[in-house]
């Protein structure tokens, strides 16, 4: 076998949609369970599947990424309201500007997951701030990678290696 054959590259975008593609695809499973997603009323199993297929498709590609050195924050859980975010690295909402949206979980408005609720960061302090909505189609996912330096890199793209 052959070291590619070993190596997962996608972008940070790619692994947003699979996770979002797995939700998406549980939905029926968890309504025949009568496990509710939507979001006012969302069932503790439900969260515990989400988070699961969040790591699987988000956390652990993006653990596994070449480019990590050994002293990277870890990736902040998916549905879960922090008030800062000096311990984490994030999934950012706009790659061009990672303080601005960093995506907490999805929420149902006209369809299932059709848009992501973000909080914004300020860069000096690292505490959130406003909690807004963004429609799934203009998030532009990257990571906001940091590191226990203080050091922090926006990485568009990974390469998985198992």
């Amino acid at each position: 076998m052959d070291e590619a054959d070993d190596v997962y590259r996608a972008t940070v975008g790619e692994l947003f949609d699979n996770f979002r593609c797995a939700l998406l695809t549980i939905l029926p499973l968890a309504d025949r369970a009568k496990i509710n997603y939507r979001d006012a009323e969302t069932h503790r199993d439900w969260e515990r599947l989400a988070e699961v297929m969040f790591d699987v498709f988000l956390r652990s590609p993006i653990d596994s990424d070449r480019a990590v050195l050994g002293r990277e924050l870890p990736l902040a859980r998916y549905d879960i309201d922090l008030d800062d975010y000096l311990a984490v690295s994030w999934l950012a909402s706009n790659a061009d500007s990672p303080h601005r949206g960093a995506m907490v979980r999805f929420l149902s408005q006209s369809a299932p997951f059709d848009t992501v609720q973000v909080v914004d960061i300020d860069p000096v302090t690292l505490r959130a701030s406003r909690r807004r909505t963004v429609p799934v189609g203009e998030i532009k996912p990257a990571l906001y990678r940091r590191r226990e330096s203080g050091e922090a890199t926006v990485v568009i793209e990974i390469e998985a290696v198992e």
